[in-house]
């Protein structure tokens, strides 16, 4: 891509007119930021990330897409440089921050497109009270019609360009895990090796990154990384998510200050092989995502383990780490070809395996198999 060109956009278009074509809808206005990011390819590092995630937020991007013509991309004043460089949309609308509304930007977007009445999706549980009762002001004689869920579908199905980037997305999570569990050594602490995979993720391509890194002598889950020296039979866990242009991975990997205890190797062992079964077994196209749920927690409870999470896993793609339909007892959407889960049971509160899955036609392909999962990874071995 040379300086002046704008990056080929990634998401599915057929899926997307599909969906335009049953809700008969003439143009979508995204709000959310993983929306805006797979429909314009805005990416948001940081801070501008987290005001996006925010439904009341006043300084929101939204992608205004026309289902026949040229999208807009409205950012605040503040945003509005890194929209140039990210997304593949040439008509870029800037607004002041707190002092003028982007719905009213959207609309006049629509009005100049001769779409200011017509059939507007829209994500209308992405969008505060006060910001909806901006977008109702400003599109009066629009028919605006909830598509969150219909979007959500649409980003599931995953074309060959987004395979690529979350490929690549898994591979430098996975090198990241071998070279500083590699290197560790005793008495290392949790923040210091935290701090190291955060930089190896950069450093190798991705991004950004977030995550953790929890010591089995630390007894809160996600409470941040301490002082905590890492010492022989102690454990480690991960949960990290890093990202390549916009596109996540979320892997979780073991390690033991070595030599593993016996117990250790059980339980591991445990874990281990659920997380295989239920790939092999039934991450295939066509099952209902509460039936993974429902066979992850029948197999620890087999074991002897009946204290399962709510959660075994999630679809995962751009933006967030955690895309739906989630892996949990109640969710009845289906796995489909060419959707990408992370599954992740979690036995005991603590021993935690993650994989990105693609679900082919027939069954089920792992994408993170770089990190030798057969046996918990000894550190110092």
């Amino acid at each position: 891509m040379t300086a002046t060109s704008r990056p080929e956009p990634t998401y599915n278009a057929v899926e997307l007119l599909r969906m335009y074509d049953e809700l008969g809808l003439d143009a979508v206005i995204a709000r959310s930021g993983r929306n805006v990011a797979y429909l314009a390819g805005m990416r948001f590092p940081g801070t501008l990330g987290r005001l996006q995630d925010f439904a009341h937020a006043p300084r929101a991007v939204l992608a205004v897409i026309p289902r026949d013509g040229d999208g807009t991309l409205v950012a605040s004043n503040i945003a509005a440089g890194l929209a140039k460089r990210t997304t593949w949309l040439d008509d870029i609308r800037t607004y002041v921050e707190y002092s003028e509304s982007p719905f009213a930007v959207a609309a006049q977007a629509l009005a100049d497109r001769g779409l200011a009445r017509g059939r507007i999706g829209v994500e209308r549980r992405e969008i505060g009270a006060q910001q909806w009762d901006d977008l109702l002001a400003a599109l009066p004689d629009a028919e605006l019609v909830d598509c969150t869920d219909a979007l959500e579908g649409v980003r599931n199905i995953k074309t060959p360009a987004e395979l690529t980037l979350l490929r690549n997305a898994v591979r430098i999570q996975d090198e990241a895990h071998l070279e500083v569990f590699g290197n560790a050594k005793p008495d290392e602490t949790e923040r210091e090796l935290h701090a190291r995979m955060i930089g190896a993720m950069l450093r190798l391509g991705a991004e950004s990154a977030h995550g953790m890194l929890q010591s089995s002598k630390t007894p809160m889950t996600y409470g941040g990384e301490g002082d905590v020296p890492i010492q022989r039979g102690d454990l480690i866990r991960t949960d990290y998510v890093c990202y390549v242009e916009g596109y996540a991975a979320n892997l979780s990997r073991m390690a033991v200050m070595g030599p593993a205890s016996e117990e250790q190797e059980r339980l591991y062992g445990i874990v281990r092989d659920v997380h295989r079964e239920t790939i092999a077994t039934i991450l295939r196209p066509g099952v209902p995502a509460h039936e993974v749920y429902a066979f992850v927690k029948e197999r620890f409870v087999a074991a002897g383990h009946p204290r399962v999470s709510g959660l075994v896993g999630h679809s995962i793609g751009v933006w967030w780490h955690q895309e739906e339909p989630m892996l949990v007892p109640s969710e009845t959407r289906v796995l489909r070809p060419n959707m990408v889960v992370c599954l992740e049971p979690i036995l005991d509160g603590f021993w935690h395996l993650q994989d990105e899955i693609l679900i082919t036609d027939s069954g089920s392909e792992l994408i993170s198999d770089l990190f030798d999962t057969d046996r918990i990874f000894t550190i110092g071995a």
